[in-house]
């Protein structure tokens, strides 16, 4: 087990400085085919088969990445697509709150804006257009402006969960149950989780899906203390899986989002879908938060954290899928 992890750290460095160097960001059309080129030349290293399929939501493609698996036990999964930055204005109110209160943080940005906009009727019903100009160029560079550029690093949010599925490839690409096993790449989370839900309609639609079908999600897992296992409601699956990230991560604890979305698993809900992000105690207490995230300062990696991770869910691969016989047909 020390040389397995040890070797998942190994490779995730190497992908981790190699994804900083030549796909910062996977926003435009051509960002995002030339790296998944990358991730699929990796996977067919490992003896996965793969595809890339196209599925339109809203009128906005999504362009996703699958090994091919006909009947999966376990389905794995991570957004692969990169954001545009968060205005240095907006971070700090999640930071706050924590992006597990999503709900709350909105109410306070509206709020801060509203109070922003009265300020500046009052300046200029004061005859105080200049200062009335400046405060209007301030909102729109701290609350505005960033979110028409690219974020230019990207390496926790979400080449840290994209990493961290090829090293559990690695681990799964010898093992008797890997034709149980899908892993899934995928696009647009970052606008509102348009790739997985074209996904689920596209799976629904071809019986893809069993009511027992494991779905994990992996979203932001190598910088912050405490992983969170997401839920919505359900939480049968996160109670399974939580004691085995535990035994490599002690701070791992199950978290209800209820209604409110987080990352992808939330498209698989009715599956008791979960995703896993690693986050810290927000500066109000009760909430999360993933720091960096949407701003230029995403661009350390801890290799070391996503390994443990990756350990935990090997085991957890293990405990569910050894010694069991094949999902057949209906």
């Amino acid at each position: 087990m020390v040389d397995e992890y040890s070797m998942s750290v190994s490779l995730m460095n190497d992908w981790s400085q190699d994804c900083l160097r030549r796909f910062p960001r996977r926003l435009t059309r051509n960002q995002k085919v030339s790296f998944l080129a990358y991730l699929e030349k990796e996977l067919q290293a490992r003896e996965f088969a793969t595809e890339q399929i196209k599925l339109r939501l809203l009128g906005i493609p999504n362009r996703l990445l699958l090994t091919k698996c006909e009947n999966p036990q376990m389905i794995f999964m991570a957004h692969y697509d990169t954001p545009t930055i968060m205005p240095p204005g907006i971070s700090p109110i999640y930071s706050l709150f924590g992006h597990t209160r999503q709900g709350i943080s909105s109410i306070f940005l509206v709020v801060v804006l509203f109070a922003l906009f009265i300020l500046h009727s009052w300046l200029s019903a004061l005859g105080m257009n200049l200062w009335a100009d400046i405060l209007f160029l301030g909102v729109s560079i701290l609350f505005v402006i960033p979110f028409f550029f690219p974020n230019p690093h990207n390496t926790e949010d979400n080449t840290s969960g994209v990493l961290a599925l090829l090293a559990l490839a690695e681990k799964v690409k010898d093992q008797p149950f890997k034709d149980q096993v899908q892993f899934v790449f995928l696009d647009n989370e970052e606008w509102g989780l348009l790739g997985s839900q074209a996904l689920k309609n596209n799976w629904q639609e071809n019986n893809h899906l069993k009511p027992d079908t494991i779905i994990i999600n992996l979203d932001c897992v190598a910088r912050g203390n405490i992983p969170l296992v997401v839920y919505h409601k359900r939480d049968r699956l996160a109670r399974e899986v939580l004691p085995f990230l535990q035994s490599y991560l002690p701070r791992a604890i199950t978290l209800d989002m209820k209604n409110m979305p987080l990352s992808d698993n939330f498209s698989f809900r009715e599956y008791a879908a979960i995703d896993i992000s690693v986050a810290e105690p927000s500066w109000v207490p009760g909430g999360y938060y993933i720091p960096k995230v949407h701003t230029p300062g995403d661009k350390d990696f801890s290799a070391d954290k996503a390994a443990r991770l990756i350990e935990g869910l090997a085991d957890f691969l293990q405990y569910k899928l050894a010694d069991q016989p094949s999902r057949k047909e209906d």
